[in-house]
């Protein structure tokens, strides 16, 4: 799993553990609802602006993690 598959699952199981839909999430964040498709599915190259809005409209926050390399 790549890493713009990993926030979008995240960002999915967040949407869902709130009872969301994806156009309801899409209304909260003014994130148009194929681009919050696109991002949950990995398809979507998510900007830090962007990713913020979603992440304000489901109350969460963006976490980085150390990666070993």
């Amino acid at each position: 799993m790549n890493t713009r598959e990993s926030i979008g699952l995240q960002i999915m199981e967040a949407r869902k553990k709130k009872n969301l839909t994806q156009l309801q999430l899409s209304e909260l964040s003014g994130v148009n609802r194929t681009n919050i498709a696109k991002i949950e599915t990995g398809r979507y190259n998510v900007s830090i602006d962007i990713l913020s809005r979603i992440c304000d409209a489901l109350s969460c926050e963006i976490n980085i993690k150390e990666v070993d390399r």
